[in-house]
């Protein structure tokens, strides 16, 4: 039993090793060529995994960005909602039912649909450094061409809600290939992303919405 004893504790005593620090250099270099993006144009399909549903919903969208915010994403075909953004303001447009309402972008809380949106917006960081300063980095897998990133941001209300936010984007080209939200509930959404246009011209109008005929709802201050 002695040798026993001794070999016990001497494992005890030894040093585990420390866990492999992670690889952000595709990362680093994934948010250095933010800036090179003026425009981005793109087709996508969210996944909606609700824990009251059996089967996840799955519905079409398009999304169009350019410098430095403006901003229109539609879900649905036809569009069932519409998230147009212009500086720091966003307008939520549902045009079967007329409606729609107007939103500061610091304004939009965490259990927002459209916070989801927000939080890959474009650029994500101006650097490294901010984005540090925004996310927690959990975990950086590179294969081939693809870089999986998980993180969780820094923000204590968006962490009550939030368990992760996977990014999966492309090292070459440095386009978002999906971007998915998991909730402490066990819900998810996914956007996986299609037909991506980087620096293509947009036209300006794209960014707007005639509201003839919609009731629009302006934010409370």
């Amino acid at each position: 039993m002695r040798p026993l004893l001794f070999l016990a504790c001497l494992c005890l005593t030894l040093p585990t090793g420390a866990a492999e620090p992670l690889d952000l250099a595709p990362v680093k270099k994934w948010i250095a060529r933010q800036d090179e993006f003026r425009t981005v144009q793109a087709d996508f399909t969210q996944t909606r995994a609700l824990r009251a549903l059996r089967s996840p919903v799955v519905v079409p969208g398009r999304i169009w960005f350019s410098t430095p915010n403006s901003l229109r994403w539609e879900l649905g075909d036809p569009a069932k909602t519409i998230v147009l953004r212009k500086g720091d303001t966003y307008l939520l447009v549902q045009p079967a039912k007329k409606k729609a309402q107007r939103l500061s972008a610091g304004n939009i809380g965490p259990e927002g649909g459209a916070k989801g949106f927000a939080m890959m917006e474009f650029p994500l960081a101006s650097d490294f450094a901010e984005f540090q300063k925004k996310f927690e980095i959990l975990s950086v897998k590179t294969e081939d061409t693809h870089c999986h990133l998980e993180l969780l941001p820094r923000d204590a209300q968006a962490r009550k809600f939030l368990s992760a936010l996977k990014i999966t984007f492309d090292t070459k080209s440095g386009h978002l290939i999906s971007f998915e939200m998991v909730t402490r509930d066990g819900s998810s959404m996914r956007n996986d992303f299609t037909n991506v246009r980087l620096n293509s011209k947009i036209d300006r109008r794209t960014f707007d919405y005639d509201l003839t005929g919609i009731d629009v709802a302006e934010e409370k201050n």
